[in-house]
């Protein structure tokens, strides 16, 4: 029976080729958008489980409040690790982690940079790293011992073993390889290349890591299998009041397994995270796949007229409703098997691409079981969707009706249709504003004043003992023709990461504490930078030591209300000799943030380097280079462009828009096609009625029109529907950025008119067709 069913199928597919090759183009456009977002979902899904003990890893986070909220943040004090071990039971291993930074290794003549981490043994207990050689745990015991993987291991020694070599790191300690690990998964959250003792980066940092009141490494734990969390978390707490002295911070235990999707916070409670992000996703997908499921509704049954017959015929030789709606079934579940065969070859063609997009690494792997069975429920999803309403419209014909030629198609099924194409017609307009809004979002904050001049300026890394030599590169740097300035800074001007709070000024009020970023200069900081003084003076060795003294920026002087003249006024100890215009760092979505800036010719890791206006930097950097080899020879030159450096903040967001105005693109397609359908279909029905138009008179032109006008209402009651709902969606999402466009009416009047012109385009072929057709051929038969 089956057999026959698909045989049938099949002659029914070869017989109306047009139709078919729409609904099988459709469908597999939908369903390679779909396989897509469905490799990126799992991809996504499957973040760091592959850790045996990931039930009970977690990592330590503190609420601390902070101006009426909560603020949270993984960042832990130095001795937290060690007294969790002795105090709480219920804690089987903890371990201290540095945050992941560049580190120079050397064997021989190769040297390069990796991503390295500072980890205490224990961290190997916790998490599954697995070695190919030698015992991660025990070589990290060894301070004079380090981890690598295995593709740095490749790096550095080729093809030999690489197992007790020595490297050389940062060009201060030899240390010897005692593991090789694995490479790091892709669907690690935590990556790195080595791993090196602890014991050398709290011998380094000495003059903080003890210390309970400065958060600025990683803690990790492993909770017995009995442990109950919210008890630990309890402890933990008081544990940590006890030894800080805080009596409002609160240390609490997160799973590693919530904190790739889970990992945003919002006043101390998980607010999102890459869930966000995914949950869009399996919207998009959702929806373009349902708008071309709703395309092949639409074909079907404006095919009705063609096929009522044939269920006529069928049913007065004695097949059953049940019967039809097997056999309509079968050909929906025989194209769909073909759009998925085409959507899967669509989707491998399209996921390189994707990837070099988005910078993920999603591959489709042919051999996973898991990825088959996924196809496997999509496909019969949309083979039962798309067919299901097809199946039941088509069997449920009368056969003394259909042979007469009296099919009465019911204005039910007529609202029925329109009303899908409408619902198309919503999502791809929705879609289009989306596009618009975002992109012109990132246009805006991509042209925000960015408070210094980027152009022509170069950053440096400070490596090694460079910083010690700031004054001999200086003077090389400035006898080279083209450079006008060198500076040097803590931060790179995109990031700065450190923080301070507890600081004292005058009419500070009791309430009235929050962070404050730090950064940390060398003198001619802002000539070199471009940054604008408002008031005061910036460093200079002409006023003598400016060691006690520092600038403030304007977010600052009006977070913490300070009165005129503000240039005088002691911070602490320090007294204020300069007002800086707020500029641009960190998120570039959000206000300028409250900086201070003090002078510091030792804790400064990045040089800067002005060129003059209309020099290019190509042509400068190879001497550039030769004076920063001469003072530091045994590192590698590396620079950045801050302006390069910049423009990368908006990678995110602008993927995201172009991702959505693709996808916008398909779904608009794709409902062009749906409304293709929905001409075709009144086409058919109103062949007679447009014949007798024309014997009576109505020329070609007003019988387009009023087809045409017809056609174009799901449209506009689209644009109607759609509108709303999407200035709803982007004014939450602009809420959410400090820095913000406003929502402007030309954004849903060319969404609208493009998906009316789109639309009108797509209803004159058939409009057209119908109009010029000959009368003689649709009334013959009267």
């Amino acid at each position: 029976m089956f057999k026959n069913y698909f045989k049938i199928a099949w002659r029914n597919l070869l017989k109306n080729k047009t139709t078919s090759f729409i609904n099988i183009g459709g469908l597999s456009v939908g369903l390679a958008v779909a396989i897509i977002i469905m490799l990126w979902v799992t991809d996504e899904y499957s973040t760091d489980k592959f850790h045996k003990q990931l039930p009970y890893i977690y990592s330590v986070m503190q609420n601390e409040k902070q101006e009426g909220e909560i603020a949270t943040f993984q960042s832990q004090p130095g001795p937290l690790a060690a007294a969790l071990r002795t105090a709480i039971p219920e804690i089987k291993y903890a371990s201290r982690v540095s945050y992941p930074s560049e580190q120079l290794i050397k064997s021989g003549e190769k040297s390069l940079y990796e991503t390295g981490i500072y980890a205490e043994p224990e961290y190997f207990n916790i998490m599954s790293f697995p070695a190919l050689e030698g015992n991660a745990v025990t070589a990290l015991q060894d301070p004079g011992s380090v981890v690598i993987t295995e593709t740095t291991a490749k790096k550095i020694f080729g093809n030999e073993d690489a197992m007790g070599k020595l490297i050389t790191h940062n060009n201060i300690h030899n240390l010897k390889v005692g593991a090789v690990l694995k490479d790091i998964p892709v669907n690690s959250n935590l990556k790195f290349d080595m791993v090196l003792p602890f014991s050398i980066y709290e011998k380094e940092n000495s003059d903080w890591i003890n210390r309970w009141d400065n958060n600025s490494i990683l803690t990790w734990v492993e909770l017995n299998t009995t442990a109950n969390a919210a008890a630990v978390n309890k402890k933990m707490t008081a544990l940590f009041r006890n030894k800080s002295g805080s009596t409002t911070g609160e240390i609490f235990a997160y799973p590693l397994s919530e904190l790739a999707m889970h990992g945003k916070f919002k006043n101390g409670k998980p607010d999102g995270g890459r869930i966000e992000m995914l949950t869009m996703l399996g919207v998009l997908g959702t929806f373009v796949l349902l708008i071309a499921c709703i395309n092949f509704m639409n074909l079907s049954t404006a095919r009705s007229e063609r096929r009522a017959r044939e269920v006529g015929v069928r049913k007065s030789l004695g097949a059953s409703k049940k019967n039809l709606v097997f056999q309509f079934l079968s050909e929906a579940f025989l194209m769909t098997l073909f759009a998925l065969a085409a959507g899967i070859i669509l989707a491998k063609i399209l996921l390189p691409g994707f990837n070099n997009w988005t910078g993920k690494n999603v591959s489709f792997n042919m051999l996973n079981p898991g990825t088959w069975l996924l196809l496997g429920i999509i496909g019969f999803i949309t083979g039962l969707l798309s067919g299901s309403y097809p199946a039941f419209f088509l069997s449920r014909f009368q056969p003394v009706k259909v042979l007469k030629g009296s099919i009465a198609v019911g204005r039910g099924s007529s609202l029925f249709r329109k009303g899908l194409v409408t619902f198309q017609f919503v999502i791809s307009i929705f879609l289009i504003i989306v596009t618009i809004v975002v992109s012109r979002q990132v246009r805006y904050a991509e042209q925000r004043p960015i408070g210094y001049e980027q152009h022509n300026l170069i950053e440096i890394p400070a490596r090694g003992d460079m910083i010690d030599k700031f004054d001999l590169v200086k003077t090389g740097l400035l006898q080279l023709p083209g450079v006008q300035s060198v500076s040097a800074g803590s931060d790179d001007l995109i990031s700065f990461n450190g923080s301070t709070n507890g600081i004292e000024w005058p009419g500070k009020l009791k309430d009235q504490d929050f962070p404050i970023a730090v950064t940390r200069v060398q003198y001619e900081w802002t000539k070199t930078t471009g940054l604008k003084i408002l008031q005061g003076r910036d460093f200079s060795p002409e006023y003598g030591s400016d060691t006690l003294s520092c600038l403030i920026n304007e977010a600052a002087v009006k977070k913490m209300g300070l009165k005129e003249p503000v240039v005088g006024t002691m911070l602490d100890k320090n007294k204020i000799i300069g007002v800086l215009a707020d500029f641009m760092y960190n998120d570039p979505y959000t206000a300028a943030r409250p900086l201070l800036a003090f002078l510091d010719k030792k804790n400064t890791s990045h040089f800067f380097v002005r060129l003059q206006d209309g020099e290019k930097w190509q042509n400068k950097m190879g001497e550039i280079e030769a004076v920063v080899k001469r003072s530091n020879p045994n590192y590698p030159f590396e620079f950045h462009l801050t302006e390069e450096a910049y423009d990368r903040k908006f990678i995110g967001l602008r993927s995201g828009a172009e991702f959505s105005s693709v996808v916008g693109i398909l779904a608009i397609i794709i409902s062009c096609l749906g409304l293709f359908a929905l001409s075709a279909f009144v086409a058919e029905r109103r062949t007679k009625e447009i014949g007798i138009r024309k014997v009576l008179g109505a020329s070609a032109k007003s019988i387009w029109v009023s087809l045409s006008k017809d056609f174009l209402k799901p449209v506009v009651l689209a644009f109607i529907l759609a509108s709303p709902l999407a200035a709803f969606a982007m004014q939450k999402m602009l809420l959410v950025m400090e820095y913000h466009i406003q929502l402007s009416w030309w954004m849903f009047a060319i969404a609208g008119l493009a998906a009316v012109i789109i639309a009108i385009i797509t209803v004159s072929f058939q409009g057209v067709k119908a109009a010029i057709a000959n009368p003689v051929k649709s009334l013959r038969t009267e």
